[in-house]
């Protein structure tokens, strides 16, 4: 790893009051003179000298920088004053570093030895810091946009073992300091609370870590009090408890409420609602009834005086059933399976299993551009999706009305049936935003109408993806 590389991604400050604060070494890429405005530099003499313990960590979280700080607390200045020297690990906000605990005390104990042996000029701290460099991580984590919690917590922990992952806890990213002392020294909680700190688990007790486990293969909205949130599949939300979290799969219909303080929730697909029963029974006539009752004496009278074969003759029943009803067999309907792609654009990419379909990709961005097609390695050559164009690729009436019926139960959307007027404006391709100033599109000649009507139709549904 290149060191401008390294050095760009971690950076590290030690800094001690001797007279006042002094920096022993700064790493390169910093300005000494803006470090105070970064808030990278602060003097903590008057929060930690009364902390009786040798040794303490804290993190200090800033608009744009995350710093890890291992502190010792028994130093002394020039006028033999309580002071102490601090190494920080510096990173961008939105990364941590795991193992820092680690690369804190490496460099602690290294700055030491050159403070006994008198060589503080000729501090390197290089090959620690290209190491470090390597651990960096990005936060996985979402939150809606915060507001930075000005009270400093406090947290005790057996600082005897690697408490790293204690250091990037996920629910401290409301917090702008926190102070992690050793538990052994319990007596220092009091020296805290005087200070007006409060303990982490405060914090911990407001905050929502909340992760969403989607199966399925639909693409998944969230949204924090009314604020739509990209999540990706390995993230996870971080929220306050009155913060009123929904989410939903791209094809339901409508947001669900997450209900529980945190942990996992089960992303399902909306289930289906059947459609109501019909409380309207056929009406019954009445005239048939009284037919009945009008001819049926008469036709008895009848075939007594007559016979029956006679009577049945009359009536042109007497001749033996010849004729069969033949009884078509319902042929099933086609199901035109298919498979969606959302990691293109915003856009829906749906392509279809049947052999007819196999050779076209299908996209939809919502009601405003409407269904587009095009050819599998075409996509230059979109266009806009209508029943015309669908009969030239089956051939047939029955599947084109099929296949609209199917597409837009799954995603409420309407299906023109011919070209709309020429615009313009011209497909999107692959998502991507271009200039319209040099595409000039010409107006297409109608295609003429035929004076049958189309048999069957869709009808339209308004697009809610």
């Amino acid at each position: 790893m290149e060191s401008t590389h390294y050095r760009n991604r971690v950076h590290l400050i030690i800094e001690r009051t001797l007279n006042g604060l002094d920096y022993d070494y700064v790493s390169a890429g910093l300005n000494k003179n803006e470090l105070e405005k970064l808030q990278l530099s602060f003097d903590e003499t008057s929060q930690v000298g009364q902390f009786n313990e040798g040794y303490c960590y804290s993190i200090k979280r800033t608009s744009q920088h995350l710093i890890y700080s291992v502190i010792n607390t028994s130093m002394k200045d020039n006028a033999k004053r309580n002071g102490f020297f601090a190494v920080r690990l510096i990173v961008k906000h939105n990364e941590l570093l795991s193992r820092v605990m680690q690369y804190l005390l490496q460099i602690t104990t290294q700055f030491i030895n050159h403070m006994k042996d008198g060589s503080l000029n000729n501090q390197n701290y290089d090959l620690i810091l290209e190491e470090a460099a390597k651990d960096i991580k990005r936060v996985n984590c979402i939150t809606p946009v915060i507001e930075l919690d000005k009270t400093i917590y406090y947290q005790f922990l057996n600082l005897t073992l690697d408490q790293s992952d204690a250091f990037n806890n996920p629910k401290l990213v409301y917090a702008s300091k926190v102070y992690f002392l050793d538990e052994q020294s319990i007596q220092n909680e009091g020296v805290a609370q005087q200070f007006g700190f409060q303990s982490a688990q405060n914090l911990f007790g407001k905050v929502r870590k909340i992760t969403f486990n989607n199966t399925t293969t639909n693409g998944l909205r969230v949204k924090i009090n009314e604020q739509e949130i990209s999540l990706a599949k390995d993230q996870f939300i971080i929220c306050k408890d009155g913060d009123r979290v929904q989410y939903k799969l791209i094809f339901d219909s409508r947001y669900k409420d997450v209900n529980i303080f945190e942990g996992e929730v089960e992303v399902r697909p909306e289930e289906p609602r059947p459609p109501k029963p019909s409380n309207q029974e056929p009406e019954r006539s009445s005239n048939g009834l009284v037919w009945a009752w009008i001819i049926g004496p008469i036709l008895g009278i009848a075939i007594g005086y007559w016979g029956i074969g006679l009577v049945m003759n009359f009536f042109g029943t007497g001749q033996k059933a010849t004729d069969t009803v033949v009884v078509k067999e319902e042929i099933p309907a086609e199901n035109f399976n298919f498979k969606i792609d959302t990691a293109k654009s915003k856009a829906l990419y749906l392509e279809f299993s049947d052999s007819t379909l196999q050779g076209y990709v299908f996209n939809y961005k919502g009601k405003a551009e409407g269904w587009k097609l095009y050819k599998k390695g075409e996509e230059k050559n979109t266009k806009t999706l209508t029943k015309a164009a669908l009969r030239s690729i089956f051939q047939d009436e029955d599947r084109v009305l099929n296949f609209c019926d199917q597409l837009t139960a799954q995603i409420p959307s309407d299906i023109p049936e011919d070209k709309p007027a020429a615009t313009n404006s011209r497909p999107i391709d692959s998502g991507e935003i271009t200039s319209e100033k040099n595409n000039k599109v010409q107006p297409e000649k109608p295609e003429k109408q035929s004076s049958q009507p189309a048999k069957g139709g869709t009808k339209g549904h308004e697009s809610k993806v």
